[in-house]
């Protein structure tokens, strides 16, 4: 199947941006660039072969429906890739999909970037839509960092879609007060595939609304290809729905 998206440059990592926000080991730092390339080439690689059709918006408007888990409460402020301060407040008035991100994750992590991607591409010229990406190890995914991330995988700097960092233990909060999603957990020494495999974490899309209230979950990496797709398509009709009801 043709990819919906052009080929981005490839990430731009070296030593010089790894040691202005990271504290770590050479050897982890190898590993984390190396884990880096193989995530960013992962989310490319899915994306090309995923089987799934780009997004395209649905021609009818119709009433939402959808359920209302949580209320996202008040002010939540983070760091984006860019270095400024957002808050997370100021996307009211905004259909927002929110997601974990862990850079280096060597599970779920290329097939949500994937769905991101597509959404981005599909709404990236609407004002009232928007993506966040939070980082859930702030100590390895540092701004720089991201940043990097972001330029790799085709996102611009014009894009309506931050990546954010915050300390560790607020934005887990906030995943799981907030956004309804299942807590991080680490994983036990034995258990990982690299040393960079730290946490195991809720690979869920969050649908937001324009009020800040959750209206979805959507889990687009499951081990049955015909069942991801049939979520990412209804993840796409409820972004949809939402944009075409302001009211809702």
């Amino acid at each position: 199947m043709h990819d919906a998206f052009p080929d981005p440059p490839p990430p731009d990592i070296h030593p010089a941006t790894a040691s202005a926000g990271h504290h770590v080991s050479t050897g982890s730092w190898v590993w984390m660039v190396y884990g880096i390339g193989i995530a960013v080439a992962g989310v490319l690689l899915f994306g090309h072969h995923a089987g799934l059709p780009p997004l395209q918006r649905p021609s009818q408007p119709a009433k939402t429906g959808l359920p209302l888990i949580g209320q996202i409460g008040g002010h939540f402020e983070v760091t984006e890739r860019s270095g400024q301060k957002v808050d997370l407040s100021a996307l009211r008035g905004k259909v927002t999909v929110m997601a974990c991100l862990y850079t280096v994750c060597p599970h779920g992590s290329a097939p949500i970037m994937t769905q991101m991607r597509r959404l981005n591409a599909a709404y990236r010229e609407r004002r009232d839509f928007h993506l966040v990406s939070l980082a859930l190890a702030p100590q390895q995914d540092t701004p720089a960092f991201l940043k990097s991330y972001a330029q790799g995988v085709g996102v611009r700097p014009s894009d309506p879609w931050w990546f954010v960092i915050g300390e560790q233990q607020p934005t887990w909060d906030f995943m799981t007060s907030e956004l309804r999603l299942q807590a991080p957990t680490a994983i036990p020494p034995d258990k990982r595939m690299s040393p960079l495999d730290l946490y195991k974490y809720d690979l869920r899309l969050v649908l937001v609304d324009r009020q800040g209230c959750v209206r979805g979950h959507y889990a687009v990496f499951l081990p049955q290809s015909e069942e991801a797709a049939l979520m990412s398509e209804q993840l796409r009709r409820d972004v949809q729905l939402l944009l075409d009801n302001p009211a809702e």
